[in-house]
């Protein structure tokens, strides 16, 4: 009876209150833990809600990952356009730039609105899901295809070729360092770093530098 109590009531709730919030729930739960290491009865305590209502709204634990998953690949695919426009007509080396910048811009903001997005991800990189093959195709290919066709047109080959998929690997893992940096502990940071990156986390200073080394680094494989 209670159970029916509660489903009733979450269907009388506006705007599906209580799906959205074992949806936030599950955003923030999920990206701590990983998938594995959170239990639906985690989620319902997090969202104030009955464990009848994920099976109503979701199905089961699976569902509410997929939806979740859902959200983050949209996410995902919002950066992705915003790092593949630069202005038409650009040469190479301004496209390069303006992918490094965006993409800086957002991993030195860990703190920000799409974090758990790069958590989220982490954990699948870590404990692949059955979700890991949609977000590769629809979330990771294109950005990486993209960037393999800047370095393409520098390098004047292919944008699959191995070359310029090794430097393409280069240059996106050099803006990733960026944001584990950002995830460590202070008392972390201070001891693997003598001197502290804090002042030089600027998303100008750091586009300059990841565009000069990936440029340089660029010319000298190309003139190998």
């Amino acid at each position: 009876m209670r159970t029916r109590r509660a489903i009733a009531r979450a269907r009388t709730r506006p705007d599906g209150d209580t799906r959205v919030r074992l949806l936030e729930a599950g955003k923030r739960l999920f990206a701590e833990h990983g998938f594995d290491d959170v239990t639906v009865r985690d989620i319902c305590r997090e969202a104030d809600a009955s464990l009848a209502l994920v099976n109503y709204h979701f199905g089961d634990k699976a569902g509410l990952y997929a939806e979740v998953m859902e959200e983050a690949i949209r996410a995902l695919r919002q950066f992705n356009d915003q790092v593949m426009a630069a202005p038409p007509g650009s040469p190479p080396e301004k496209k390069l730039e303006h992918f490094v910048r965006i993409f800086l811009a957002r991993v030195l903001e860990p703190a920000g609105a799409a974090a758990w997005v790069h958590q989220l991800m982490e954990h699948e990189i870590r404990r692949p899901t059955a979700a890991a093959p949609r977000i590769g195709r629809l979330a990771v290919r294109p950005r990486i295809r993209y960037l393999g066709e800047v370095i393409g047109e520098l390098m004047t080959r292919p944008p699959d070729d191995p070359l310029v998929m090794q430097c393409v690997g280069s240059v996106h893992g050099l803006c990733l360092i960026y944001a584990r940096y950002m995830e460590m502990p202070e008392s972390l940071r201070a001891a693997v770093t003598e001197r502290p990156w804090k002042g030089a986390l600027d998303v100008d200073a750091c586009t300059r530098h990841v565009l000069a080394f990936s440029l340089a680094g660029i010319r000298a494989v190309r003139e190998q």
